[in-house]
């Protein structure tokens, strides 16, 4: 079973507690979220934050559907956020364990949905979601972008 980096999970933390309290200061979100998106992608070696928030949601309630994240108003909201650049590097690491071992890159994609879920439950990120108004029906889905195969909440 392939192993993420033990600095990689606390890495990804940081950039996203930073990406969210960026994103909660610009005020581009005036509605409570609903749900925390987590694209990880491993063979583009990136990370994706998505947010819908509760106007979205009832204005148009076919955006809940899975799968329907990139119509989303908040699509890969940390993008073009100075604090997202932090992201690149463990993007990169990801990348390159992904195409290390052909015959482990299914289980590599896990392990990195994995430590993505990981990163989501760390006390910094927590905080960072606890500073955004969140709508009651809030929670944050990890899922692999192919299966759908959910990693939230994470193992342990």
């Amino acid at each position: 079973m392939p192993v993420v980096p033990g600095d990689w999970t606390p890495q990804l933390a940081s950039a996203v507690a930073a990406a969210l309290r960026e994103f909660g200061a610009s005020g581009r979100c005036t509605s409570p979220l609903v749900v925390l998106d987590v694209g990880c992608f491993p063979w583009h070696g990136s990370v994706e934050l998505s947010a819908l928030t509760a106007a979205d949601l009832s204005a148009d309630p076919v955006l809940a559907e899975p799968g329907e994240q990139a119509a989303w108003p908040h699509y890969n909201l940390a993008s073009g956020l100075s604090a997202w650049a932090a992201a690149d590097e463990p993007g990169r690491r990801m990348q390159e364990a992904y195409y290390a071992d052909d015959e482990a890159r299914a289980a590599t994609a896990e392990a990195y949905m994995r430590a993505c879920a990981a990163a989501l439950a760390t006390p910094q990120v927590t905080a960072a979601l606890e500073s955004l108004a969140r709508d009651p029906r809030f929670r944050v889905r990890v899922a692999h972008p192919d299966s759908g195969r959910e990693f939230w909440p994470p193992e342990g």
